[in-house]
């Protein structure tokens, strides 16, 4: 493209177009070396004049398309210039619909003024062609599902009001407009989708799910109840695998799902998936505390607990192979629980568990099979029982170290060299306090700043981490150098704890020392404790008490099970809890 061209359509200069038009017929026609001609530029600047002086003199320029297959067409429509985009519409272009023109991707200009959110230009393309608003794109979306992914409420509803039919869109999963506002979480254009076609409430994609599977596994308790509202008979339709939404509730792990789910449709408790899965079944796989707690207090209750699957396995079966301790501590206790039954492997949940590979879960596993021992050890019924329990303290609970312990053995060096790190620091600090000490007097040897109480706050938090770092190596040693496996794994969460604790400590002495022989210079102390205290509060303190705080919220997540259950926090409670 001539640059004198190029520089004429970027600044809207209508004079030089005309000036080189009349002078060199042909130059219109230059393009750049992305194929845009001059009446792309004068498009994506939004030149209305200019735009209408290029199309009276090469009318061709209107559908003539750049390397991404893009008319000026498109271009004016993604920078929402509707004006030009009127002129566009109403120039005929040789009788082709200019709303359904394509690029290399399949977008129209119809894609490209929701996907930017121009309301106007939507409103103007289609309202001459409206039959525009059903085309798809190579990806499979529509004008409508763009503007419903977006959350662009008002470009919707325009988008449904101009075209009813665009509501019989299917994605490329089968998802009609309402999987789509469900999953996006958007209930306005729920509630407009829902008013135009109400049977799309029923409607299945192609995993034969509906909107109301979609919000139970979102855990979206306003569109689960607004679901109900509208039709409660989704509630017993089943998925491919024959899932019902109050599976993927228990699976979710919510509570007031559950409730809200069964309130209406209590009968739905006895549906089972295709794998004849209950909903003990979905919350004790999946880890979920509260769904389990709650579903073993329903009337119900004993039809579920001891309920097998096709593969024979009960909801004990399955927390037991996913190493899930705390759903295993809550069924063994529960005394309707047989924790003896065998699935069609032939396996009990104590087989299962040992039989599993860990895949470095050693710490998970281990506090599993004492959940197990205990129920054993409480429940045993006759003299086989006891043998089968001796057996399982000696012998068993010895291959979680042989076949699993390796992670937590090079945890325990980990923490062997950090607790003796840290003492190394803290004596030595003790011995080289803030400020010195009295050389001579009635109060010789004594800490010279020893009435600061930043001072004492420096030697208690130097103490609290010495002996915490000590205490942390000593148990590391002790539990090492026993040939119990089941002693090893009980002390190393502990040993973990402690040092977190030194670790707390020595950053507090660290920061109370400074400040003790920099208070007279109060903002260049303050400046130093915001410094030091600023990292360890994120991650020595709020770390740990968030993961013990929102262990139920986050167990209630598949994706974030690994990270509760490798808390060594959360160990020392539940083996606490165990023991007591």
């Amino acid at each position: 493209m001539d640059q004198r061209l190029l520089k004429a359509a970027r600044s809207g200069d209508i004079n030089i177009i005309k000036q080189l038009s009349d002078a060199e017929g042909g130059i219109l026609g230059g393009t750049t070396p992305q194929g845009n001609t001059a009446l792309h530029m004068a498009a994506r600047f939004g030149h209305e004049n200019l735009v209408q002086e290029i199309m009276k003199r090469q009318p061709s320029l209107v559908l003539k398309s750049n390397l991404k297959g893009e008319t000026p067409v498109h271009v004016a429509a993604r920078g929402g210039h509707w004006r030009i985009v009127l002129l566009f519409r109403d120039s005929g272009s040789n009788g082709v619909y200019i709303a359904r023109v394509r690029d290399n991707y399949g977008n129209t200009p119809l894609h490209c003024a929701v996907r930017n959110d121009h309301y106007l230009v939507v409103w103007r393309l289609a309202d001459k062609d409206r039959e525009s608003l059903l085309l798809v794109n190579h990806t499979g979306e529509s004008p409508l599902s763009i503007a419903i992914d977006l959350k662009l409420a008002v470009t919707a509803e325009a988008i449904i009001g101009l075209n009813r039919s665009t509501l019989e869109y299917r994605g490329p999963n089968g998802q009609t407009p309402l999987h789509c506002a469900v999953i996006r979480r958007d209930l306005h254009i729920m509630r407009k989708i829902h008013i135009r076609k109400p049977k799309l409430i029923k409607m299945q994609d192609e995993k034969q799910r509906t909107p109301l599977h979609y919000a139970a596994a979102l855990g979206e308790y306003e569109i689960i109840k607004l679901l109900l509202e509208w039709d409660i008979s989704a509630a017993y339709q089943g998925d491919d695998n024959q899932q019902i939404p109050l599976h993927l509730a228990a699976e979710n792990g919510q509570v007031n799902l559950l409730k809200i789910l069964l309130d209406p449709c209590p009968d739905t408790i006895e549906l089972m998936d295709n794998e004849q899965q209950n909903i003990l079944h979905f919350a004790a796989k999946n880890g979920n505390i509260d769904a389990v707690s709650f579903i073993l207090k329903l009337p119900e209750m004993e039809d579920l607990v001891n309920a097998a699957d096709m593969n024979g396995n009960t909801p004990l079966h399955l927390a037991a192979k996913n190493f899930h301790s705390s759903i295993v501590y809550i069924l063994t206790r529960n005394s309707k629980v047989d924790i003896r039954a065998i699935n069609k492997s032939n396996e009990t949940a104590l087989a299962v568990v040992q039989s599993s590979d860990d895949h470095g879960m050693e710490l998970q596993k281990h506090l599993t099979l004492k959940a197990l021992k205990r129920s054993y050890a409480k429940r045993a019924v006759n003299p086989k029982d006891v043998v089968d329990n001796v057996q399982f303290s000696y012998d068993e609970v010895e291959k979680v170290g042989e076949r699993g312990g390796k992670k937590s053995r090079e945890m325990a060096q980990i923490i062997s060299v950090m607790a003796t790190l840290i003492a190394t620091f803290t004596f030595t600090a003790a011995f080289t306090i803030p400020g010195g000490f009295i050389s001579d007097g009635p109060d010789e040897g004594m800490a010279i700043l020893i009435k600061k109480s930043a001072f004492k706050a420096f030697v208690i938090t130097d103490t609290i981490a010495m002996t915490s770092s000590m205490t942390a190596a000593v148990m590391v040693f002790w539990s090492s150098s026993r040939r119990s496996s089941e002693s090893f794994m009980d002390s190393l969460p502990f040993a973990i704890g402690l040092t977190w604790i030194a670790l707390v400590a020595m950053a507090l002495a660290f920061v109370t020392g400074l400040f003790v022989v920099l208070s007279k210079n109060l903002w260049l102390g303050i400046v130093v404790c915001v410094i030091g205290c600023a990292a360890p509060a994120m991650l020595y303190i709020f770390a740990p008490l968030f993961l013990l705080v929102f262990d139920r919220l986050s167990s209630t997540r598949a994706r974030r099970r690994n990270i509760v259950e490798d808390n060594p926090f959360l160990f020392v409670f539940r083996l606490a809890k165990m023991i007591s």
